[in-house]
């Protein structure tokens, strides 16, 4: 009987192993893959001298305060107070940002419509306007957009750049 009883036990651990399989076993005796160590990105930095980039930065400011009037101009129909409030400050930043790369001479050129479009300010700022209001402003800021854009694109003053601080 004490024989039937262990070979009940080897009978029946064999069962267990064989249903199971090794896979914990097999799983804990296999090689784990190294990690690869990866290298780190490269980072090259330039030293862009500010004087080359004048000519960007001029562009870049340009094509801002483009946009930003045409948006207020836009904005002088329809619209909210402070979205108009926004697109006037963004218009006349721009503006002032134009000035640094430009020489002495382009910027007395710039500085009448700067001020032209300033003498707006308390204006533009009120919460309503009236369409005569309205009508004078949009007016105005049509014809300095023309004008400016006329005599201050980049390929008419492209010779007048340099950085002003």
């Amino acid at each position: 009987m004490f024989k039937n009883r262990i070979l009940a036990g080897i009978l029946i651990c064999v069962l267990l192993v064989s249903s199971t399989g090794c896979a914990g076993l097999q799983r804990k005796f296999t090689r784990k893959k190294e990690k690869e160590v990866k290298a780190g990105p490269v980072i090259t930095t330039y030293d862009y001298a500010k004087d080359l980039r004048v000519e960007e930065l001029y562009k870049k400011r340009f094509l801002y305060w483009k946009s930003w009037q045409g948006e207020l101009i836009d904005r002088m129909d329809e619209g909210t107070y402070k979205k108009r409030t926004e697109c006037y400050e963004n218009t006349v930043m721009n503006l002032e940002e134009m000035r640094k790369y430009l020489s002495l001479a382009k910027v007395k050129e710039l500085d009448p419509f700067i001020e032209e479009i300033k003498s707006i300010d308390p204006d533009v700022k009120k919460k309503r306007l009236s369409r005569s209001e309205k009508y004078r402003m949009g007016h105005m800021l049509e014809k300095t957009k023309r004008r400016i854009d006329k005599q201050f694109s980049y390929s008419k003053v492209k010779d007048y750049l340099e950085l002003n601080k």
